[in-house]
């Protein structure tokens, strides 16, 4: 009998100490839940957002695969160059004008450039990506000779898959921290969700930045295209075309003379260090006499 009552007050006495252990260790969890820093932004997610940031945690593998699921295509962007030698270059600038009004697309950006014996257009051009293809085909066919070209192709999926995880992501924390405000008590918790909020929504505006940069690269492709016209007439082997030796020497003349000229007007625009140095100098000078 003695035995059997030695055995209950063992069982009871290990589960007066696993309450109080249990007790203590929630005793532990409400003292940090309160102890609340002002420049702690995410010391909620020790206390009330732990268990909901568990939960995003654990629906982060069905997130991703929807938004797997919602790239039904790839992400490509075409880009290319090209450099087209023609005969008459208002002509073919106002043809390639015409063309990408066709396709759908628009001149980003226009240079025109003049030497000697020759003059050039730099176009970029935008055009649909699906009309870019046969934008390059019929450029190529309409228009002078072909000098250089080159195509490439860059393919985003998996950055533009990433940069929408990483949105959903962020916006089911936001939508998180916002329960949590409803619900805050105290000036330092509201605080500190709101800095919090105030991140995500910076750090969301930014990611649907990136999102829409690369959409937009990727609905339009680039064409650098370069028209060029030179002078038929024009051979620089041409003796006609070529400098003698007196002719190199003037232009050679001409050049240092104009040169000691800039350098001589150099001098005269900083004449202010000019005073300067002559004041050092002065002083340094007087310094001196007066030690002797």
């Amino acid at each position: 009998m003695k035995k059997y009552s030695f055995f209950v007050f063992a069982a009871l006495l290990a589960a007066c100490q696993s309450q109080s252990g249990e007790d203590g260790a929630f005793g532990v969890y409400t003292s940090e839940c309160a102890a609340i820093d002002y420049d702690d932004a995410p010391v909620m997610a020790s206390a009330k957002a732990a268990p909901m940031m568990r939960n995003a945690a654990m629906t982060g593998g069905q997130m991703d695969n929807a938004v797997e699921q919602s790239v039904t295509q790839r992400k490509l962007i075409k880009n290319g160059s090209m450099t087209l030698v023609v005969d008459n270059l208002e002509q073919s600038r106002s043809k390639v004008l015409s063309l990408i009004e066709k396709h759908g697309g628009y001149c980003a950006n226009e240079q025109y450039s003049s030497w000697e014996h020759s003059s050039s257009y730099n176009l970029t051009v935008r055009v649909p990506c699906d009309n870019f293809d046969g934008f390059v085909a019929e450029l190529e066919a309409s228009n002078g000779k072909m000098e250089s070209k080159s195509m490439y192709i860059n393919d985003v999926t998996s950055e533009y898959i990433d940069l929408e995880t990483r949105l959903d992501t962020k916006r089911s924390y936001l939508a998180r921290y916002k329960e949590l405000l409803k619900s805050a008590k105290s000036v330092q918790e509201i605080v500190s969700i709101e800095d919090k909020i105030r991140s995500l929504e910076e750090e969301i505006d930014s990611t649907v930045g990136q999102l829409k940069y690369l959409s937009n690269q990727v609905d339009y492709s680039t064409l650098h295209l370069n028209l060029r016209h030179d002078d038929a007439n024009y051979d620089p082997h041409h003796p006609e075309h070529s400098q003698s030796v007196g002719q190199r020497l003037w232009q050679s003349l001409q050049g240092g003379f104009r040169g000691l000229v800039d350098c001589l007007f150099f001098l005269v625009k900083i004449w202010p260090a000019w005073i300067a140095i002559l004041l050092i100098f002065w002083f340094i000078r007087k310094k001196r006499k007066s030690q002797e």
